[in-house]
């Protein structure tokens, strides 16, 4: 049987990833920040390691002295989960990249998949051309929450290459946009401040019947990439070989008029209605080629929005992490 641990594992890309891969047949190690899982993972038959922190060396320690099939690392610092103070993002996604690259020389381990940010392809924002995989990578100049983040990120992805040409590494590397999946925490940071996921919000509107304001352009283009795509791709890449820097889109590219009405069509009661704010500002509209990911990689999304906004209010209703990430807030409770 094939050996993965998972890093970050406490959290929703993580959880996602480990839970993919323990039903491909791979037995699963799930490492997280987190001291305690509540017993979650035991309940998958998955190994947990908490209290497990990447930025410290020593950390790895707890691991299983072995070798691994592929190392999956969604852990480290995000904007949406940090004020503007830079060292976490260093410390767990630079540092916290040369300590696992140094563990898995240790143990030869070669194969790792990780995540970057499209923040690292800002400058090719700004029209309706799909960003290529392999677009010249950089940073935001624009003094943003992101910038720091992109940075880190594209020194960690830089670690990698590095180690792929010295030690034969094999990074498999995800870009993407937000990853869309239900979660009992709909909230976020926006430069520090706390504020509620947007599209969070409208569902939370179509449950209690309120309906949903649509503001700018309705026809302005979004990803939309599904939490079980994410997950197949992590197991498409530990089942192989290929390396390189991977875009991942959503289904297709959907108009917000469509990401409303498959919310909509899942979650709103007869009540809610739909109106047209032309007068607010406009949703940014970037999108990712999906040619490398299916050409060389062999991966498709398969979740199209409405399935997806689908299933995502049965997760609502059944709550399947709720051992890990607790019970969901009163007013996201479907009547």
């Amino acid at each position: 049987m094939k050996i993965a641990v998972v890093f970050g594992a406490t959290g929703q890309l993580g959880c996602y990833s480990a839970l993919a891969l323990k039903d491909s047949g791979y037995d699963v190690v799930a490492v997280g920040r987190r001291i305690s899982d509540n017993g979650f993972f035991a309940t998958k038959g998955i190994k947990f390691v908490g209290g497990f922190d990447i930025s410290s060396k020593e950390a790895f320690d707890l691991l299983p002295r072995k070798k691994y099939d592929v190392v999956v690392n969604m852990a480290g610092t995000m904007p949406a989960h940090a004020d503007r103070n830079m060292m976490p993002y260093v410390q767990s996604i630079v540092v916290g990249t040369v300590n696992l690259c140094n563990w898995m020389k240790q143990n030869g381990t070669r194969r790792i998949v990780f995540n970057t940010t499209p923040s690292d392809v800002a400058e090719h924002w700004g029209n309706t051309d799909p960003i290529d995989d392999d677009a010249p990578r950089s940073f935001p100049k624009n003094g943003n929450d992101h910038a720091v983040y992109a940075i880190c990120k594209r020194a960690a992805c830089d670690i990698l290459e590095h180690c792929q040409i010295a030690d034969d590494f094999e990074p498999c590397i995800f870009r993407h946009f937000m990853v869309y999946g239900w979660h009992p925490d709909a909230w976020y940071y926006l430069d520090g401040e706390k504020r509620m996921l947007p599209w969070r919000y409208m569902i939370r509107r179509c449950i209690n019947g309120k309906g949903i304001d649509v503001y700018g352009d309705a026809s302005r283009l979004k990803e939309l990439l599904y939490i079980k795509d994410f997950a197949s791709a992590v197991v498409r890449a530990a089942d192989t070989h290929i390396c390189g820097i991977f875009n991942l889109p959503g289904y297709k590219p959907y108009t917000l008029d469509e990401m409303v009405d498959g919310i909509m069509a899942a979650f709103a009661t007869k009540d809610a209605i739909k109106t047209y704010r032309p007068d607010m500002p406009d949703t940014p509209q970037i999108l990712l080629s999906g040619k490398k990911s299916k050409e060389v990689l062999g991966w498709e999304p398969q979740w199209t929005w409405e399935k997806a906004c689908k299933d995502m209010k049965a997760e609502s209703q059944t709550n399947p992490i709720e051992l890990m990430w607790g019970p969901i807030d009163d007013e996201d409770r479907i009547k």
